[in-house]
């Protein structure tokens, strides 16, 4: 009886021995293929992929609007018609396209001014050239360029103070302040600087 039990716990061991190597070699199979099962239903962006190809991050890195400026040259500004015929033809933006470059310098120029409107002259360039010559660089949506003095002539009819009324309060589509928060002092600074041009 003894005899009979020990072969039978023998026999027990060798299975329990035998379960214990086969899960032992399942185990890791089965990991395995959850793990390559998890990778492949992931779409995941490596390198090699399209998506991280220069063309593609340059693309993603894109501002929503582009304002191209450009600069006028010492001779535009004495002889605008001249300069107008040296000039390549622009292409022109839709409304949606313009009110979203004006919108996008609107947001560039939110902080306050932080240098002083002691020398008006210089304060007039500086705003001019930080948020005025956006449009009137460039003539988007009918701006008038500076040192065009045909498209300022009608403009010039008018007083000086409606001048300086249409860029504090906007005209057209002109925001006010051009979309700056600067000081009345540096706005009509900037009138000053572009109606220079064309006197």
């Amino acid at each position: 009886m003894n005899k009979q039990r020990s072969e039978a716990a023998s026999i027990k061991k060798i299975k329990l021995f035998i379960i214990a190597v086969i899960a032992g070699f399942l185990a890791p199979v089965l990991v395995l293929i959850l793990l390559i099962q998890y990778v492949q239903t992931f779409s995941r962006t490596g390198a090699g992929s399209a998506a991280m190809s220069d063309a593609a991050i340059v693309q993603r890195l894109q501002p929503v609007a582009h304002v191209e400026i450009r600069a006028a040259q010492a001779e535009a500004a004495n002889n605008a018609t001249d300069a107008a015929s040296h000039t390549a033809p622009e292409t022109p933006l839709g409304e949606a396209e313009a009110r979203a470059a004006l919108a996008s310098i609107a947001k560039t120029a939110t902080q306050p001014h932080s240098r002083p409107s002691a020398d008006t002259e210089q304060a007039g360039k500086a705003l001019y050239e930080q948020i005025c010559q956006a449009c009137h660089a460039s003539g988007l949506m009918g701006a008038p360029k500076q040192g065009d003095k045909a498209a300022w002539a009608p403009r010039l009819k008018e007083s000086m103070e409606t001048i300086y009324r249409y860029a504090l309060k906007g005209k057209g589509n002109m925001p006010p302040k051009g979309g700056s928060n600067a000081s009345d002092t540096d706005v009509k600074a900037a009138v000053d600087y572009m109606l220079k041009s064309v006197k």
